[in-house]
């Protein structure tokens, strides 16, 4: 699939993978570099043996399949959560990485569209990667595409990204900030014994963040 896509009657830029736009050609430009960037391992990155690579990918397919259930109570959105090391991560989605974020260490992937279930077939080695097989010629499939009536509308495959930074510009919501008219009930008495608690629970919290040791935890591949 190709990065780019020029839109000349609005003369806007789109990524065609994610569907960023731009204004500006090189606003599209930077952003295909940010992916090459993303695509580049890093000092702390191994390049594992083939096998090992291909151990991870069967890994993989094992714990998607787990995740298809014969009863039909359970179509619908699933997420599924792998551990593995950066090193395997990159081993299986090297090429394929659209964005990283330094911050918390994630990396995003892509793939929807209508060869998005093939293109997930190469990477994972296994052209039946999303089905599951079951008694009596029944089968359940994972639906990476779905053709939506109307063009204008949203994908109704795609969820929030749980992976997705919050927007330092994205002003907070009002509804959730304190009323400033709502009056204080003058039948609800002060309550020292709760003070004191609040101030004890304070306390060991503090002690507890000094006394915490934080260790790199692996990387989680999150399918949804």
């Amino acid at each position: 699939m190709s990065l780019l896509s020029n839109n000349t009657l609005c003369k806007k830029f789109e990524c065609g993978t994610c569907g960023k736009i731009y204004k500006r050609h090189s606003g599209l430009e930077n952003h295909i570099l940010k992916v090459k960037e993303a695509n580049i391992m890093r000092p702390t990155v191994y390049d594992l043996p083939e096998k090992a690579i291909e151990e991870t990918r069967q890994a993989l397919v094992y714990h998607i399949k787990e995740k298809l259930k014969k009863n039909s109570r359970h179509v619908g959105g699933v997420r599924i959560m792998v551990s593995c090391t950066e090193s395997q991560f990159f081993g299986v989605f090297k090429g394929y990485i659209h964005d990283y974020y330094p911050k918390t260490g994630n990396y995003k992937c892509i793939f929807k569209g209508v060869s998005s279930y093939h293109t997930l077939s190469n990477v994972l080695g296994d052209d039946n990667w999303g089905i599951k097989y079951f008694s009596q010629q029944q089968q359940t499939f994972v639906l990476s595409y779905q053709q939506s009536p109307n063009p204008n509308d949203p994908d109704p495959l795609q969820e929030p990204d749980p992976l997705q930074e919050p927007d330092p510009l994205q002003e907070p919501d009002p509804l959730q900030e304190p009323d400033p008219l709502q009056e204080h009930d003058p039948l609800q008495e002060h309550d020292p014994l709760q003070e004191s608690l609040q101030d004890q629970n304070k306390t060991s919290m503090h002690t507890a963040k000094k006394r915490r040791i934080y260790k790199p935890k692996p990387i989680q591949i999150v399918i949804c």
